[in-house]
Parts: structure tokens; C-alpha cells; sequence
């Protein structure tokens, strides 16, 4: 990884839902048009999100996160942190007592339990 990416938040793991949740949040204060240019993709490009038709690569996405306004970044991150936990309540429930464990191991390694 390069220096410049690590400053990047992390995004690959976000779902498709999350993603178009982050686009009417920023939509709900700026025109097609206006969110176009935030994301530097053409108005179309908003549209196909809107539709859902297409959804924000990991670069737009990205974007959106930086070009967000501080109030949006934060029910952006709020709302990355809650897909996130769904999907590893998800994945958790799937799994045998093995793999529970892993998790859970995994987890308090991350918060420091």
C-alpha cells in the first residue's frame, strides 16, 4: 500500500445498500447536477446511483466520504460502521463455534479487550 492510500478510508467492504444510502444523503442537499461535480462523475453517472441501476465504485465512494460536508462525513461514518456490524452479526450467525470463536477473538484483538 502507498503512503497516499493509506490516508483513504477504507471502503471496499462497504454493501451496495450502504453505498446508495451515502448518495441520497449527500443528495438530499445538492442537485444532480451540484453531486456530479462533488464526485467528479457526470450527472448520469448520479442518476444510475439514484435508480440503482449502477452503484459508487470504491473510488467514488472514497470521494464522497472526503468531499462530504463535516455533518454528512459523520452520518457517513455512521452509516459505513453500522453496515459493516451487520455484516459480521450476518456472517457471525453463519458460522459454527469454530469460527464464532475466531471472531470473537479477532474482535477483542481490535478493541483491545
Amino acid at each position: 500500500m502507498s503512503s497516499g492510500d493509506e490516508n483513504q478510508f477504507p471502503v471496499h467492504w462497504v454493501s451496495k445498500s450502504a453505498r446508495y444510502r451515502v448518495i441520497e444523503l449527500m443528495l438530499s442537499t445538492r442537485s444532480i447536477t451540484e453531486l456530479a461535480r462533488v464526485l467528479g462523475v457526470s450527472p448520469t453517472a448520479v442518476r444510475k446511483y439514484v435508480k440503482r441501476v449502477s452503484h459508487p465504485s470504491d473510488e467514488i465512494l472514497a470521494t464522497a466520504i472526503q468531499r462530504a460536508e463535516a455533518y454528512e462525513r459523520d452520518a457517513i461514518i455512521s452509516l459505513i460502521i453500522e453496515d459493516l456490524a451487520e455484516a459480521i452479526n450476518k456472517l457471525y450467525n453463519a458460522v459454527d463455534e469454530k469460527h464464532k470463536k475466531e471472531i470473537r477473538e479477532k474482535l477483542a484483538r481490535i478493541l483491545g479487550s
